[in-house]
């Protein structure tokens, strides 16, 4: 079912660059370009696609109801779907890269590459990673060249920056893996990768592990199993965490009711939804979305 988010703000990728890199699902812009192109950026926004940024200098990041004050060089990964908006302080510079998940597999068949990279999904980590001086894993000189790449946008371009992509993702991925505890890339975190996609593509359809498990050709106690050992939660708690997550955005950006969002989420009836919701958040939907605007808007 396609959701009817509204007032939700959607934008697609900028006027900006080669038209046939767009088409294809890419794009690499100046962030301080992005913010002159289009100002209403800098408010909370959401896109169909994936971005990763390299901000240098002091910005205010808000991620799906999150707040991070950052400073020095960081990367900044957003996921599609989710509730975004940096707000840049004095001399703020960087690159935003976007890219679709058909062009980062470019036909490859099931399950996605993407899978290999927790960070660019919606696994509930830090959505920012600092990058250090000196840059030992030379995560800095990729931004540069995607940019490069897509500015001059020669024969092949696509290709140059889908690979240079790739290897922006594996170098994040290594230093990550040097400063944060994750069990890498295992069997088990594919097979989370692989979960986290589908509660996204299908959250509202299906609602119990035994579900996703039979999407995945698992038992439900092995995905189960697999999905705690890897993010410290069950899969039913992360399933129900998204459907908070996607009521929050409601509540937020869009003018429908909240029996309205009740039912475009899946519930039987709002009394349910209100129940969930104050189960999950500690207070009501109606009071959730008075004290977000007032923060927001």
């Amino acid at each position: 079912m396609a959701m009817n988010r509204r007032d939700i703000p959607s934008y697609e990728f900028h006027d900006y660059g080669q038209e046939n890199l767009r088409r294809q699902g890419v794009m690499a812009i100046p962030f301080e370009v992005s913010v002159a192109m289009e100002p209403r950026r800098l408010r909370p926004h959401y896109h169909d696609f994936f971005q990763v940024f390299r901000i240098v200098g002091p910005c205010r990041l808000m991620h799906d109801f999150r707040e991070f004050h950052l400073t020095g060089t960081n990367a900044v990964f957003v996921s599609p779907g989710q509730v975004h908006t940096l707000h840049p302080g004095g001399g703020m510079q960087g690159v935003q890269v976007s890219f679709t998940q058909d062009f980062f597999d470019h036909g490859t068949p099931p399950p996605s590459g993407l899978t290999e990279f927790p960070f660019l999904l919606h696994s509930g980590a830090e959505p920012f990673l600092p990058l250090p001086e000196p840059d030992t894993h030379g995560i800095s000189p990729v931004f540069a060249e995607l940019q490069q790449e897509y500015d001059r946008a020669l024969p092949k371009a696509g290709e140059m920056l889908r690979a240079l992509l790739l290897v922006l993702c594996v170098r994040i991925h290594r230093l990550l893996l040097e400063t944060r505890p994750h069990p890498g890339n295992s069997r088990a975190s594919q097979v989370t990768g692989q979960f986290t996609l589908a509660v996204e593509h299908h959250f509202r359809e299906k609602w119990t592990v035994a579900d996703y498990a039979r999407h995945l050709h698992l038992t439900p106690n092995h995905l189960n199993d697999t999905v705690r050992e890897q993010t410290g939660h069950s899969a039913g708690e992360l399933i129900r965490r998204r459907i908070l997550l996607d009521a929050r955005r409601l509540l937020l950006h869009s003018e429908l009711g909240v029996a309205e969002i009740a039912y475009q989420l899946g519930f039987p009836d709002p009394s349910y939804f209100s129940r969930f919701f104050r189960r999950a958040d500690g207070r009501t939907p109606a009071a959730f979305r008075q004290e977000i605007r007032e923060k927001y808007h």
